[in-house]
């Protein structure tokens, strides 16, 4: 019956969504680390493989028994989504961390194995159902593809958008409601489906097709051997399995599954070097990943009806391993040598572009991964009791690829490289093509030779990162969580993600410094402070160098950690070797969750908006986090890149901000047009800002540690660019950003255009200098939250709207109105002027020097005055990061 085939597609679509969902679930509840995704993928594949292995023992009642298991899977995925739920809570979360790894593995396998036991067991179900008696082996494989093609469709609706459409626990509903009504279809047609009507799969149409899509009819002497039709229909069916025991195809299944799993990890790893990794590009990837698979299964099917199933099984892997070591050189030369691949004309074009590139480069081995498992059944032999040989190499199969993936991630990885593993894997499948063919056959020498072409190809030489003139490798780390690289530029050092994405570097290091020194001046006397966000470590060093008590530093990437203290110690003052130093690796936000500490002030630094997870990171409930673990008169930190951030993005965060600190206010870290930073700085409560106190704590600053702009207290007045919460309806708007609706995440990949070239559409430049006018000009009419109301602040935070102007003019090149706007700074903060013009700015005024060059170079040279102003203030302006 053609329903049922459809049921296990639309199966297969509630399988792959409810993993996706379970990822980020699990992130938000045990943070958003690789151990967390390798923990969601173990107990997924664990409990596919105990629903395959109880599956073998299905009864006669086969349609009945699949719609029992799809009903259970869908209150299996309710009970899911209140396991997370419950997970949240502070007692547990406090819990978890004591207990840590085993308490999230625990939380994990709780929510995820009811509903895997279940839909592990549907494809033994529901073959037993459907397989007859006669060609049995094409009609499995085509119920597998079909299957994995509803995978798809469930990675797409999961992968881009729903949780951000309907919200997460509606996304949780549908899936169960979709698990639920396939399962009350089937239930509807268990009474009539044994018969021969109901055992055809949508080709088969009549006695004489079946028997010519039977392998027992079919079948050719396996690899290699000949024979007549007769010799081929005489051949009894059991005889592959007696040529290929079958202890050997569970090995194979369990070894094509690792490395499937393993090869997806992989691919992943090497996308992630050339693309801006939102949650669209990484949906992208494994989504064309699991259609080659679908694809590779129908394959099979074909390829079942003409030719021995070790002889299929075999083809398959061998063209895996090639596949393995050619996708990886197409990819270095599609990529032009791991070249940043941006946006141009937005999502739709690049997702196409992603789709391309992975159909290209990863898609031939997974569709002759696909290929694997069907012959594998095949080879097993199928009769009208198809539930035990599909329930054992299912489990066999899924066994393996949580071991593929687990040991991929976390050993051979960080051992021999993403290359050296490629490699790896390759001879691996040349392996297990020699251990699925049977005694005698011919073509093994064939299959070796293949080993001889992988050496011939050596991946080792691929490239790895991606260096541009004049730019030299200093260091680099492959790890389960990305690749991270020590660059050293003419006039920087710069510490790398993943290729693209600058965490930081020493040209940057006062401006980056400036994003610790600014929110702890704002406090009366920090004692303890938090910092979300290691990269170079410069930021957090500002808490020694200003004599915090205590400074607490969680990064994510243990590599980031090891490069920040091995290559950039001479930056944040030897922050790693300080005793009144903690560093905690591991996932911020769910530190927040789980600690019972309390701090004066909580940092938050730059994060990408739109890479996959970073969303949480702005939204409603890590606000909420960081609120309860403030002193009485602590403060946090949001630093936004408002260069990666849309005017719509920045409203969002904003409004999101507001609901949980009903004293917030707007910061600049920099005075640069192009590439601006702010801070959101909230509070619970008021609080002046002691500008002399301020003062004295800058003159007990380390030589190391001080900043040209912040030499004078008044520095302080002007990055202030006024009080948010007194000016509200500059960022109205109805939603705000959640765990449960995770707009920003979904949202913000749809407006990133990034090339070379740039995009004008960020929030900067005029449209930031019209919102800070009008913010300055709102937030006078009330008190001010810093007491920042004498002259000399009023003319401070007047002078900081002109510095911003007279960069702006400076930009294009319009000397009258910038040396307008300098006569003008000039007069309302000279003495942030002369602490400007002093010795102790020599080295960041050249810094910024460098900065403007491009510019400079672009037409004559302006008056001397204005030349003077870009030494003397250039540095204001320069960018506090330079993540693509």
């Amino acid at each position: 019956m053609s329903l049922l085939w459809c049921c296990f597609a639309v199966s297969g679509a509630a399988g792959l969504a409810l993993e996706m969902l379970w990822m980020r679930s699990a992130g938000l509840m045990i943070g958003q680390t690789a151990a967390t995704a390798a923990t969601v993928l173990a107990c997924y594949f664990a409990g596919l493989a105990g629903g395959s292995l109880a599956g073998r023992t299905v009864g006669p009642r086969a349609v009945r028994s699949y719609a029992l298991l799809e009903l259970s899977a869908g209150v299996g995925a309710l009970w899911s989504l209140a396991v997370f739920r419950a997970a949240g809570a502070p007692t547990v979360q406090r819990w978890l961390m004591d207990s840590e790894p085993v308490g999230g593995v625990l939380v994990v396998a709780l929510a995820t194995l009811p509903a895997t036991l279940c839909l592990g067991a549907t494809l033994p179900a529901l073959g037993r159902a459907l397989a007859g008696a006669r060609g049995a082996g094409p009609r499995i494989a085509l119920l597998y593809a079909l299957n994995t093609l509803g995978g798809v469709a469930g990675i797409a609706a999961a992968g881009f958008g729903l949780p951000a459409l309907i919200g997460v626990a509606a996304s949780y509903v549908a899936v169960a409601a979709t698990s639920l009504a396939v399962g009350g279809l089937a239930l509807t047609l268990s009474g009539g489906v044994l018969g021969a009507r109901a055992a055809r799969p949508p080709y088969a149409r009549s006695r004489d097709t079946r028997a010519q899509l039977d392998p027992q009819t079919s079948v050719a002497p396996a690899f290699g051997r000949s024979g007549s039709g007769e010799q081929r229909a005489s051949r009894p069916r059991s005889q592959d399995a007696a040529d290929v025991a079958r202890w050997r195809l569970r090995l194979v299944a369990a070894g094509a599954g690792a490395l499937a799993l393993g090869l997806e990890v992989l691919w992943t790893r090497l996308f992630a070097q050339v693309l801006h990794n939102s949650v669209y590009s990484f949906a992208a990837v494994v989504l064309v990943y699991v259609l080659a698979l679908a694809i590779g299964a129908a394959l099979g099917a074909l390829l079942l009806r003409r030719g021995a199933a070790a002889t299929v099984a075999g083809t398959a892997l061998v063209g895996a391993a090639l596949a393995t070591i050619g996708g990886l050189w197409l990819f270095v030369v599609l990529t032009d040598g791991l070249a940043y691949v941006g946006m141009q004309s937005g999502l739709g074009e690049y997702l196409l572009h992603i789709v391309g590139l992975a159909a290209a480069t990863a898609g031939p081995v997974a569709l002759c991964s696909g290929v694997v498992l069907p012959a594998l059944w095949t080879a097993w032999g199928i009769d009208s009791n198809a539930a035990r040989p599909l329930g054992d190499l299912a489990a066999a199969n899924t066994l393996g690829g949580i071991a593929g993936a687990l040991a991929t991630g976390f050993i051979a990885t960080p051992v021999l490289g993403v290359r050296g593993t490629l490699l790896a894997a390759a001879v691996a499948y040349v392996v297990l093509a020699d251990v699925v063919a049977p005694r005698g056959g011919r073509w093994r020498p064939l299959a070796y030779a293949a080993l001889l072409l992988i050496a011939l190809a050596d991946p080792l030489r691929a490239p790895l990162v991606n260096l541009r003139s004049g730019e030299t490798l200093r260091a680099v780390a492959e790890g389960a969580s990305g690749i991270v690289s020590v660059v050293e530029t003419p006039d920087d050092l710069q510490l790398r993600l993943d290729n693209f994405y600058v965490l930081g570097g020493s040209a940057a290091a006062t401006n980056e410094r400036r994003l610790g020194l600014l929110p702890l001046l704002l406090h009366p006397q920090p004692e303890r402070a938090l910092f979300i966000g290691l990269a170079t470590g410069v930021s957090a060093g500002a808490g020694p160098a200003l004599g915090l008590q205590e400074t607490t530093a969680v990064e994510l990437v243990p590599e980031v950690v090891s490069a920040a203290r091995a290559h950039f110690g001479a930056w944040n003052g030897g922050l790693l070797e300080r005793a009144d130093v903690r560093l905690i690796v591991g996932d911020g936000r769910r530190y927040l969750a789980a600690t019972d500490e309390d701090f004066d002030v909580i940092v938050a630094d730059l994060f990408v908006p739109w890479h996959a997870g970073a969303g949480s990171l702005y939204a409603r409930e890590m606000y909420e986090a960081a609120a309860a673990h403030l002193a009485s008169d602590g403060l946090f930190c949001q630093w936004l890149p408002l260069y990666q951030l849309t005017r719509e993005e920045f409203d969002l965060i904003a409004r999101t901000f507001l609901t949980v600190f009903p004293v917030a206010t707007l910061w600049r870290a920099d005075f640069y047009p192009d590439r601006p930073v702010v801070g959101l700085v909230g509070q619970l409560l008021p609080r002046r800002l002691d500008l002399p106190r301020a003062q004295a704590r800058l003159d007990r600053l380390p030589t190391w540690s001080r900043d040209p702009l912040l030499a004078n207290a008044s520095g302080l007045a002007l990055l202030y660019a006024g009080d948010l919460g007194a000016a509200t309806d500059l960022v109205a708007g109805e939603t705000i950003n959640t765990d449960d609706r995770p707009l920003l995440e979904f949202g913000a990949p749809r407006l990133t255009r990034i090339s070379t070239a740039g995009d004008k559409d960020w929030f900067t430049g005029d449209s930031l200098g019209v919102f800070v006018d009008a913010l300055g000009a709102r937030s006078g009419d009330v008190p001010d939250p810093f007491g920042l109301t004498s002259d000399a602040a009023i003319a401070a935070r007047r002078a900081g709207r002109a510095l911003y102007h007279y960069a702006l003019a400076a930009q294009r090149r319009d000397g009258e109105a910038a040396r307008g706007f300098e006569a003008e700074v000039r007069e309302l903060v000279p003495d942030v002027v002369a602490s400007a013009e002093s010795g102790d700015a020599v080295g960041s005024l050249a810094d910024a020097r460098r900065a403007l060059a491009g510019l400079q170079s672009e037409q004559a040279r302006v008056s001397q005055q204005l030349e003077a102003m870009e030494r003397r203030l250039g540095d204001l302006g320069q960018s506090g990061g330079r993540i693509p």
